[in-house]
């Protein structure tokens, strides 16, 4: 029995999320279905987590189980000339049995992307979320500093969330000014339903003037959903990276590869 780990990106302007919706196309169903089509057999795909409709991926992680004895380029190219070309496996790998995409996490980066620009992009409309007003950038990142650590967000979580703890670390919360781009990067280990796309809302009424940053302490102690801003569309975020013990990435040498994908990417 192989543990087989796909490392992958997608654009998710076409799926309703990863998770299997009936009569909704999902990633989880594209993909599992290509993979179940070249090594021949059904399987259960794990995953690293779960993305909304309209979010993207730079490095998505899932996993599954199989007695195939395909080598990893017949079946990354098998995979490949059959998923949408808004879809693609990009590095492959056999893990220890126990090893699990989800639960052996260490980090996860998420980066969500305002165009802010009297109008909106044509080629940032499916990428970020557009705002006409100017924004005051030391404001938001002023507010943004005080959610760093280790808090109670459930302030800033879906009301379906269903974890039951809704305490999280924030490692690093920052903006950067690429105007017409601002991009904010969040970086922790574990993430609530929504909680970037909230605390983007939250952040984007103090960078229009309408919270001062001192809120976001009062936000968060009043441990209530109706306190903070609005869930901002799925559009604007990407799931950049994900990142497992020092051991695992040694083995894999993934974010390497990650890094360079994004880098070509980035030259078309």
């Amino acid at each position: 029995m192989r543990n087989i780990r796909l490392d992958l990106e997608y654009d998710g302007a076409n799926y309703c999320g990863w998770q299997f919706q009936p009569n909704h196309p999902s990633l989880e169903r594209t993909l599992k279905e290509a993979v179940e089509r070249i090594i021949n057999h059904t399987i259960v795909l794990y995953s690293s987590g779960r993305t909304d409709s309209g979010v993207h991926a730079e490095q998505h992680v899932a996993h599954f189980r199989s007695d195939t004895t395909l080598t990893h380029d017949n079946i990354i190219r098998g995979v490949n000339s059959i998923t949408p070309r808004d879809v693609l496996i990009y590095a492959i790998h056999d893990m220890p049995l126990e090893w699990s995409a989800r639960h052996d996490a260490r980090e996860r980066e998420y980066c969500y992307r305002i165009y802010n620009d009297q109008f909106p992009s044509v080629f940032w409309r499916k990428h970020s979320h557009w705002v006409r007003e100017p924004l005051d950038l030391d404001a938001m990142r002023e507010a943004a500093s005080l959610l760093e650590g280790h808090h109670n967000f459930n302030a800033f979580r879906s009301l379906h969330c269903d974890a039951d703890n809704p305490v999280r670390t924030l490692r690093r919360l920052e903006f950067f000014d690429e105007r017409p781009l601002i991009r904010l990067r969040v970086v922790g280990e574990a993430f609530l339903r929504h909680q970037v796309r909230i605390i983007a809302g939250t952040l984007l009424d103090v960078g229009l003037g309408k919270r001062t940053p001192e809120s976001m302490r009062d936000i968060l102690e009043s441990k209530d959903r109706n306190q903070a801003g609005t869930t901002l569309p799925g559009c604007g975020l990407t799931l950049v990276s994900i990142k497992y013990s020092d051991e695992i990435e040694r083995i894999t040498n993934i974010q390497p590869v990650a890094e360079l994908v994004r880098r070509c990417r980035n030259l078309e």
